[in-house]
């Protein structure tokens, strides 16, 4: 037979070796801020599961409270995994703690309704809890996978506890945990291989969570956060590669801000990082889902437009000109204007064009625009003179 005490005794030195473990591990990775919500969950765990094992003289419910209160606490750094900038942790924390502190105390003669009650939410968390990760964009799936398989299974063992207490009789008479030992030992000792599943995800999850910040970084420019020309190439080459397959149109837009050593000239280099900022986002705002969208240098950006011919092209640049030339950029209190000089290439079903082509058929026709004025759309024809191209690729 097993001694209940013996097994929370157990369950608390897992948690605490797993709340060490998680503290090292948020050290070292201070950016990920998810795992210091789960160690915190652990410790609430911790302090329930001791303050369980000293009933009585202190009362049950109280441990109630504390051992439920850690698994919102879990569930909310499973919110911040998924989002960071998570707000609002102490009021939603303290106002979940006061009303199962309400609910417990009023259920504090009934062990059956109580243990119900408990049990009811830790599945419902544990659905939650699931549902966060979920809706999170990990390129490794299978560790969602797993993550949902540790939660269901911690959710399925407490819903079978609450159906026993629901409806068997040698648990609805139950006044004390050690007369219902046979459920109550199974769950704590699935709970001990849940704590341990648990604390092995979140240092998995911390390490996928490095390893994609790693990869955005190598793809992204620091200033605009538009793809830089390295994940440029890579991308481009299979939207052109599926783009010969298919059949369909493919264009490429190269964008040149009009005077822009000026700016940096006359108000400073952090306005003019600002402006390009503001016309990153103004990009943005008038692209599409399948646009790739790059900083290719400097005052230069490059879009390339998968699936759209040279009118449809030609438009969205004209859109892209327009919208920045009414556009007034407030940087602190400095106001600026500017304006963009586009050139526009398609790619030739008569050539294998690669990336390089396109760029410099654009890059030709950029030229033109900038030799009749700026502020103006270009696009590729045989007929336009050479351009000299430098530092591409």
């Amino acid at each position: 037979m097993f001694d209940i005490n013996t097994l929370i005794v157990v369950l608390a030195v897992t948690s605490i070796v797993s709340v060490m473990g998680l503290l090292a591990a948020s050290i070292l990775n201070r950016q990920v801020r998810a795992i210091r919500y789960w160690a915190a969950g652990l410790s609430f765990f911790i302090v329930g599961l001791l303050l369980q094992v000293s009933s009585p003289p202190i009362p049950l419910w109280i441990s109630a409270v504390v051992i439920t209160q850690a698994y919102f606490v879990l569930w909310w750094g499973t919110r911040c995994y998924r989002n960071r900038d998570q707000n609002g942790f102490v009021p939603a924390m303290l106002g979940l703690f006061m009303i199962q502190a309400i609910v417990f105390f009023v259920l504090q003669e009934s062990l059956r309704f109580s243990i119900m009650f408990h049990s009811a939410v830790v599945v419902v968390v544990c659905v939650l809890t699931i549902f966060e990760l979920w809706r999170v964009s990990l390129l490794q799936r299978i560790v969602v996978w797993v993550w949902a398989l540790i939660w269901g299974m911690h959710a399925v063992v407490y819903l079978r506890r609450f159906g026993l207490y629901l409806t068997d009789e040698a648990y609805i008479n139950a006044t004390d945990f050690q007369m219902a030992v046979s459920v109550e030992a199974i769950n704590y000792l699935e709970g001990v291989a849940f704590i341990y599943g648990f604390s092995l995800m979140c240092v998995v999850l911390t390490t996928a969570s490095l390893q994609n910040e790693l990869k955005h970084q190598a793809s992204r420019d620091p200033l605009t956060d538009l793809f830089n020309r390295r994940a440029l190439e890579e991308s481009a080459l299979k939207a052109l590669g599926m783009a010969r397959r298919s059949g369909m149109p493919v264009t490429l837009l190269l964008m040149d801000l009009d005077r822009f050593k000026a700016i940096n000239d006359e108000h400073g280099h952090k306005v003019g990082d600002q402006v390009l900022v503001a016309f990153a986002e103004h990009l943005n705002d008038h692209s599409r889902v399948p646009d790739l969208v790059c900083r290719f240098g400097g005052e230069e950006f490059l879009v390339l437009l998968p699936d759209t011919s040279l009118p449809e092209a030609q438009s969205i640049a004209e859109r892209i000109r327009t919208g920045l030339e009414k556009k007034v950029i407030v940087t602190g209190k400095t106001s600026v204007k500017i304006t963009v000089s586009i050139g526009v290439a398609e790619l030739r079903d008569d050539e294998q064009d690669n990336l390089f082509d396109l760029v410099e058929r654009a890059d030709q026709a950029l030229y033109q625009a900038k030799e009749q004025g700026r502020n103006r759309v270009q696009s590729w024809s045989r007929g336009l003179r050479m351009a000299r191209v430098e530092g591409l690729f």
